[in-house]
């Protein structure tokens, strides 16, 4: 099998529409195929919720200090959780698949 070439690819896209190339077929032909793109993705995504759990662990932690600490941060710091760490299986299983 021959090594992707993103060029190639774009330039087939560009002879096969008559206007602007949808975003997402544009990332598909950069990238590889659609695994590559999403496995990109989910990396994103956990590593942007993995900054928001340091982020509000901070908070937390500076606000009971000065005791302005109110209960939501907690729950927003366990959706943070939650989000990292369904990214990072979802990131994960496409790997394992590649």
């Amino acid at each position: 099998m021959a090594p992707h070439d993103p060029r190639r690819t774009l330039a087939e896209l560009e002879r096969r529409f008559d206007g602007p190339i949808p975003p997402a077929l544009k990332l598909i032909a950069r990238h590889g195929s659609l695994r590559a793109v999403r496995l990109l993705q989910a990396r994103g995504q956990a590593a942007f919720f993995a900054s928001m759990v340091r982020g509000q662990l901070r908070a937390i932690r500076a606000r009971r200090q000065e005791g302005s600490f109110y209960p939501a941060m907690l729950k927003d710091l366990t959706l943070y959780r939650r989000q990292y760490r369904r990214w990072r299986r979802l990131a994960r299983r496409l790997a394992e698949r590649a």
